[in-house]
């Protein structure tokens, strides 16, 4: 197996495996917490210029991330630069397939969402909208829920995958030592383990 095809399938396993559990309490989480203004548009800078998705395809990604992961006591999903992560495995790791079914179902994710008034709304708004998306599972083949748990995934896959959030927010070890079969939370200091 290629490194091409690795990198693909463990970016879908491990989004997957992450998402029940951890995105309910992300979303839930952040619900009470301050959130920063994603109301508006967020500005691009040259470093940030997508390779793959179209400047108003890439803003709307990098606007729903961040109302999924917005910032609180850690960065926001874009801060740690997820949004040109997720841009760079459209670019350069998942075949022309997927990325049209994605192309597709996102456009009717963005459509439902411009209809909802979703990028000009506050961000409790938004969050609320996510909700609904969230709570739409009696339709799993609806091209707007999957674009969205797709994204989801995705979004919280390459998040927890970041350098910034694996040294500073979960625990990180970059040479292991001994292995302990059965630790609890509070002792490692109440994080999780990064990948």
């Amino acid at each position: 197996m290629n490194r091409r095809k690795v990198l693909k399938y463990a970016a879908m396993v491990t989004g997957t495996a992450i998402c029940a559990p951890l995105t309910s309490a992300l979303l839930m989480g952040c619900s009470e917490q301050s959130v920063t203004d994603t109301a508006k548009p967020i500005p691009l800078t040259a470093s940030q210029v997508p390779e793959f998705f179209d400047r108003e395809t890439f803003e709307a990604i990098t606007q729903i991330m961040d109302t999924i992961l917005p910032k609180t006591d850690s960065p926001s999903a874009s801060e740690v630069k997820v949004h040109l992560i997720m841009d760079n495995m459209f670019h350069k790791v998942f075949d022309e397939k997927y990325r049209q079914r994605f192309l597709k179902q996102f456009a009717h994710l963005n459509d439902y969402l411009a209809s909802n008034n979703f990028y000009h709304a506050d961000p409790q708004a938004q969050l609320k909208q996510l909700h609904r998306l969230e709570a739409m599972t009696s339709e799993p083949e609806n091209p707007v829920y999957r674009a969205y748990i797709d994204l989801k995934q995705q979004t919280i896959s390459y998040y927890l995958s970041t350098e910034e959030i694996g040294e500073n927010y979960l625990n990180y070890l970059p040479i292991p030592g001994g292995y302990t079969p059965c630790v609890t939370v509070a002792e490692v200091g109440g994080k999780a383990w990064a990948e």
